[in-house]
């Protein structure tokens, strides 16, 4: 093979460029401190590193949600707290207004300051977050969930629970809607409620009673009191239809347990007092009402005058009626608190999992990316002295000349 000057010094210049670009690529490793910079120096690292990366912005994004998460939790487990620290407060006041010595006054100002209680209770119910929406409001965060009314507060509010992706295949809920903490608290002892007529004479008070067993069906029931043959006071109980439920004429003792038996439960309750001859005590199936409804009533039956023995047998039954229902209220709040206080702890246990990921996908984009220091200053020097030795026989080889021998 013929070797001419030309191809010599052409051969000489594409070794020199080699090398200097092999130079000048460990140069761009070493200074980005990455082995792979471009898929082509690793397509098989550079392909996995693509998926790691991915998978880490992923665990991101799920520790941001945790983060907001426990933001709003945290703050609804609080304010349900104070809500729950109002319906003790409330308690507390419908306890002293069972007190018979109490006058007229002291009833209207402890109605006063169940007032000032039902306002700081729609207050925390209209609560707002960081963001300004309000917490208890479903997804219509930006309207405000309860407008205070003559009977208590209406809802405007949805249904919704808002909620968040804090894991792989794990939803979290953060918020809960009025409908669910405040609305649709079942009234009395949440199977049925009692009252005494409004023409009752007596001043005999029944009590708000429970349910025994797999209560089921109408529940509507009347006590009718009579005097017997000898002037001792009876009672029968009547259903809705007028039948007679149980042996007519029961001798009555005041504060003695009544028990009407429904086929799969009893219904359990004591009128205590004297009732007139013709006093009715009706026994009707619990309904639904708001918080906000139930301490309206309760006010309502603070302020209202107290004439006779009957309307304070009345006033009895409402406050037993009405402490029930706040304590309704209470386990109501106490319930969904807890449930907030879970997802709280179920976060932490989230977050630790969520860290370790983090560090997980940290280390194995090392292994895959990442420059190995001690290999590629290695290479580095060896790549210089091959570039020397390139420029080096460069020279030698394009000083060979016959005229250096004339």
């Amino acid at each position: 093979m013929r070797i001419s000057t030309g191809m010599i010094f052409q051969r000489g210049l594409d070794a020199m460029q080699k090398q200097q670009s092999s130079l000048f690529q460990t140069q761009q490793h070493i200074a980005a401190n990455k082995r792979v910079i471009r898929p082509s120096d690793d397509p098989v690292a550079a392909s996995r590193a693509v998926e790691t990366t991915q998978a880490k912005a992923l665990n991101k994004q799920y520790a941001d949600n945790q983060a907001a998460a426990r933001d709003a939790l945290a703050l609804g487990e609080s304010t349900l707290g104070n809500i729950g620290d109002v319906l003790q407060d409330a308690r507390v006041l419908l306890v002293n207004a069972t007190n018979g010595s109490l006058t007229a006054d002291d009833r209207k100002s402890l109605a006063l300051d169940l007032k000032a209680k039902l306002d700081q209770l729609i207050g925390l119910a209209n609560t707002r977050d960081g963001a300004g929406g309000y917490l208890f409001a479903g997804y219509q965060e930006q309207a405000q969930p309860f407008t205070p009314t003559a009977a208590g507060a209406q809802y405007n509010g949805d249904q919704g629970r808002r909620e968040l992706q804090v894991a792989p295949g794990r939803t979290l809920a953060v918020s809960e809607n009025g409908v669910e903490l405040f609305e649709r608290l079942r009234e009395g002892n949440g199977t049925f409620v009692t009252a005494s007529a409004t023409a009752n004479t007596g001043n005999a008070a029944i009590s708000v009673g429970r349910a025994t067993g797999q209560v089921s069906g109408a529940l509507q029931y009347q006590v009718e009191f009579a005097l017997d043959a000898n002037g001792a006071m009876t009672y029968t109980i009547f259903d809705s239809g007028a039948n007679v439920i149980g042996a007519p004429d029961q001798p009555y003792t005041s504060g003695a347990a009544i028990s009407i038996d429904t086929g799969t439960g009893a219904l359990e309750f004591e009128i205590s007092g004297e009732p007139a001859a013709g006093d009715i005590f009706t026994i009707e199936p619990a309904g639904q009402k708001n918080v906000f409804a139930m301490l309206s009533e309760a006010i309502a039956a603070l302020e209202r005058p107290l004439p006779d023995g009957a309307a304070r047998a009345a006033f009895t039954e409402d406050m037993a009626r009405s402490l029930q229902n706040v304590d309704n209220a209470f386990d109501r709040v106490l319930s969904v608190r807890t449930a907030m206080g879970a997802s709280l702890r179920e976060l932490d246990a989230l977050n630790n999992v969520v860290q370790d990921n983090a560090l997980h996908y940290e280390e194995r984009l090392s292994e895959l990316i990442d420059l190995d220091y001690a290999a590629a200053l290695t290479q580095l020097v060896r790549e210089q002295m091959a570039l020397e030795a390139a420029q080096l026989s460069y020279q030698r080889v394009t000083s060979l000349s016959l005229f250096n021998y004339l």
